[in-house]
């Protein structure tokens, strides 16, 4: 089965939503085909009213579920064994741990303890290619959103972003 047609649960961190609210794509992000969860920590890390306003409909629906099964003893050594994580990454380690998710995130350290541990990590240029891959934007969005992208984040990653644009350009 592709994985296009499978369902996945994903994790996401806080700075995937920033990210998709910013380029004006969370409403396009949940017709992926996807069971979206989160932990209260990452929900706890959105100060910005309008942003929670915006995230709050998709959780009021069912499309973004939130895990309150968490274990506080792994997160506390998940943190206590990985100095560079905040308790809001170990969450999500811990959650995509237990489910066997695939982790949604943009940080750095999460990444790397994530793919230590052999749990898939994607980013945001995943989501902008898939949501492109499925049909749900077009061409000329995907490339439009590809040049915005590093203007609402200025992490993101500018080599990747000019391989993607020369891949759907050509």
């Amino acid at each position: 089965m592709s994985a296009l047609v499978k369902v996945q649960i994903v994790i996401k961190d806080a700075c995937i939503l920033f990210d998709l609210i910013d380029l004006k794509l969370l409403a396009s992000f949940y017709n992926l085909n996807l069971v979206v969860m989160t932990t209260p920590q990452v929900l706890s890390e959105i100060t910005d009213e309008t942003q929670m306003a915006e995230i709050d409909q998709y959780i009021q629906n069912g499309q973004l579920k939130i895990d309150h099964f968490d274990s506080l003893e792994a997160i506390v050594e998940i943190v206590d064994n990985n100095p560079g994580l905040s308790f809001t990454d170990a969450s999500v380690l811990e959650l995509a741990n237990r489910i066997d998710a695939t982790i949604l995130s943009s940080d750095k350290s999460l990444r790397n303890e994530s793919q230590r541990r052999g749990i898939v990590v994607r980013g945001m240029l995943w989501i902008l290619e898939e949501l492109y891959i499925q049909k749900i934007v077009e061409l000329e969005l995907l490339l439009e959103k590809l040049k915005q992208y590093p203007t609402i984040n200025k992490r993101a990653p500018k080599t990747e972003i000019e391989n993607l644009k020369k891949k759907y350009s050509s």
